[in-house]
């Protein structure tokens, strides 16, 4: 809990801002959610070393923190740059179990980035990461991207659409079969709050996810924060796991860097 306060009143002391070549920004959505699933992913862990996580209970905190950094700018609104995002999952209430953290994803990614009046986008990116839950045995996930994203941000309406060549799937192989080679989000940002959708859908084996979020401002750094998950791979360990969550909790708000 001490490390928890200290990240949050490091983040707090800088501005928070959307992400930027020309600074320190928040990349993706950075929340801290109380949650409850309707069918939590024991079977992952019945069968592998990790015994002790196969009780656990449905309702769990879910939180990301997000923060990209230029690394090498390069004139105007362009910079090589660098970011890191972390989402876990904590069994809290599971004091039977010493409460522990039973996935933890770990996404760097290294990219170009170009912010500017392009048509019908304003930011573009292409790079390369890699995301994988730390962990070794059967329940090792990891897999290595080369990607692209087209993103409006700013203004009323904002949207991005990305695709990205997968490698490395030797711990997880048929993570394609359950999460598309690509992803779409879209937010609609309005005086009562800020609705935003992103997911993706596989045509060809019939599944994909779905994140459904509410964000309304609370003052100008925090909003509260409603979210709500569908389908396959929320996260690493449950990318062939199929379920549904809600949670409510709190979202640093990031402002637009122009």
């Amino acid at each position: 809990m001490q490390k928890a306060l200290l990240f949050a009143s490091v983040v707090a002391s800088f501005p928070l801002l959307a992400k930027t070549p020309n600074n320190i920004g928040i990349y993706d959505d950075t929340y801290f959610i109380g949650s409850y699933t309707n069918n939590i992913n024991e079977q992952a862990y019945d069968a592998s070393e990790y015994e002790e996580l196969s009780d656990l209970m449905s309702a769990e905190a879910k939180f990301q923190f997000s923060v990209s950094v230029p690394l090498v700018r390069l004139g105007g609104m362009n910079a090589l740059m660098g970011s890191y995002t972390q989402k876990s999952l904590w069994q809290v209430g599971n004091t039977e179990m010493s409460s522990p953290f039973r996935e933890t994803n770990y996404k760097p990614q290294v990219f170009m980035m170009h912010q500017g009046n392009y048509p019908l986008f304003n930011s573009i990116e292409y790079g390369y990461r890699h995301e994988s839950n730390g962990r070794g045995g059967d329940i090792s996930r990891s897999w290595e991207r080369f990607y692209l994203l087209l993103e409006k941000l700013g203004g009323p309406l904002e949207y991005g659409i990305e695709g990205w060549y997968a490698s490395s799937l030797s711990d997880n192989p048929d993570i394609e079969d359950y999460i598309a080679p690509y992803s779409l989000w879209m937010a609609v940002n309005g005086p009562t709050g800020t609705i935003k959708v992103k997911g993706s859908f596989n045509y060809d084996t019939h599944r994909g996810g779905v994140e459904l979020g509410y964000s309304y401002p609370l003052n100008p750094f925090v909003n509260l924060y409603a979210q709500l998950w569908n389908g396959y791979g929320e996260t690493l360990i449950d990318y062939n796991h199929h379920q549904t969550r809600v949670g409510l909790g709190l979202m640093l708000h990031a402002g637009i860097f122009r």
